[in-house]
């Protein structure tokens, strides 16, 4: 941000208000320490974002704040979370649109892509090579068959983690 935008950039973090005293354009910081040295937010840029969808305390800081922009980045949100958004940031700032990418459509972009070998928030195991082979496969659309098998896989992934996953793939080998 500072190469960008130089001297009208601010880091604060543990409620620490210097940058919005001192007016900087652009501050990095948690929602919880911009609601505490702001009335009014223009814009806003939340990284995961799936932490503020159903939470009261995010939505009341983002109603509150009543930012003119708000974008949220994350890279898992179940699709669950999606209606748990309070109705009061639809009024405020409208229906929200979600664009999404998958990991088949940034491999056909850049075929060196390499996936994510963990998700880490909720697994922390690492795969061995075959289900590091066949999450790789799975992930970029590469494994072929029957589309709501494939999709039983990705879900028992996203759900239950790599040992269920690993688990229902070598049960479905044979089928």
């Amino acid at each position: 941000w500072w190469k960008v935008f130089g001297d009208n950039v601010g880091v604060e973090y543990e409620g620490n208000c210097e940058s919005f005293e001192k007016g900087k354009k652009i501050i990095v910081s948690t929602p919880f320490t911009t609601a505490k040295c702001l009335d009014k937010a223009e814009a806003m840029i939340i990284d995961e974002v799936h932490h503020a969808f159903g939470d009261a305390r995010y939505e009341e800081i983002l109603v509150n704040l009543e930012p003119r922009f708000l974008i949220g980045f994350t890279a898992l949100l179940p699709s669950y979370k999606k209606y748990l958004i309070d109705p009061r940031l639809i009024k405020l700032l409208g229906q929200p649109e979600y664009l999404v990418y998958d990991f088949k459509s940034l491999t056909k972009i850049d075929p060196s892509f390499k996936l994510p070998k963990a998700i880490a928030d909720i697994f922390d195991s690492e795969f061995n090579n075959l289900e590091d082979s066949v999450y790789e496969a799975l992930f970029k659309g590469l494994i072929k068959g029957n589309k709501e098998t494939i999709k039983f896989l990705e879900l028992t992934f996203y759900t239950y983690g790599k040992e269920a996953f690993c688990e229902s793939y070598r049960r479905l080998i044979g089928k």
